[in-house]
C-alpha cells in the first residue's frame, strides 16, 4: 500500500490547543517565481515558514524551532515536527495568535543558507506582517475614554485667560 502524502504530518496535528500541545504556525513566505540567475532564468519553488512553540505556562513568544520548507506546507511541517517530541501534538494556530513576524526574523537572521530571493521574500513577509499589525492596532485600540473625555471637558478645557497649549492636554498639544 502506498502511503498518503502528508499522512504522517496530519497524524501529528491537534485539532485544539491545550496546555500539553505544542503551538505551531505554517505560512508561505516566498512565492514560486522565475528569477534571472547567472546561467539564465530559473524557476524557484514557493517556500513555507513553519515554527513551533513548546508547551508551558506562560508560553514564550520566542519559538523553539523555525524552519523553511518547499515546495509545500506539508514539507515545512514535516521539518518542524522533527523538533517536536515523538508522540507530542502540534496545534496550528492562526497567524494573529503567535508572533510569526518574530519567527520570520529569526529565520532571516539564523539561516545562512538562504538564497537572495528567499531573503527578499522573507523580508517582504515581515514588512507585510508589520503593516498588518499596525492596521490592527489602529482599528482595535484607542486612547479614547468616555469618562476622561467628560472630565477633560469639565476641568481641562480652555477657560478664559488659560494657555491653550497647556502641556497636560495632549490632544491640543498634538502629541500622544
Amino acid at each position: 500500500m502506498t502511503p498518503v502524502p502528508g499522512a504522517d504530518v496530519a497524524a501529528r496535528l491537534a485539532s485544539r490547543a491545550s496546555d500539553a500541545t505544542w503551538i505551531g504556525v505554517c505560512v508561505r513566505v516566498v512565492d514560486a517565481a522565475r528569477v534571472q540567475g547567472p546561467a539564465g532564468a530559473v524557476s524557484t519553488p514557493g517556500h513555507f515558514l513553519a515554527a513551533a512553540w513548546a508547551p508551558g505556562v506562560p508560553r514564550s513568544r520566542w519559538p523553539d524551532a523555525v524552519v523553511i520548507g518547499s515546495p509545500g506546507a506539508d514539507d515545512a511541517l514535516a521539518l518542524v515536527l522533527r523538533h517536536v517530541p515523538a508522540g507530542a501534538k502540534l496545534y496550528l494556530a492562526p497567524l494573529d495568535c503567535v508572533d510569526v513576524a518574530l519567527a520570520a526574523r529569526i529565520l532571516l537572521a539564523a539561516d545562512r543558507n538562504l538564497e537572495a530571493y528567499q531573503r527578499g521574500g522573507i523580508a517582504a513577509f515581515i514588512a507585510a506582517r508589520h503593516e498588518h499589525d499596525a492596521a490592527s492596532i489602529a482599528a482595535g485600540y484607542s486612547d479614547r475614554d468616555e469618562g476622561f473625555e467628560r472630565f477633560r471637558t469639565r476641568v481641562l478645557d480652555e477657560k478664559p485667560g488659560s494657555d491653550p497649549t497647556f502641556p497636560g492636554d495632549v490632544t491640543r498639544a498634538g502629541t500622544v
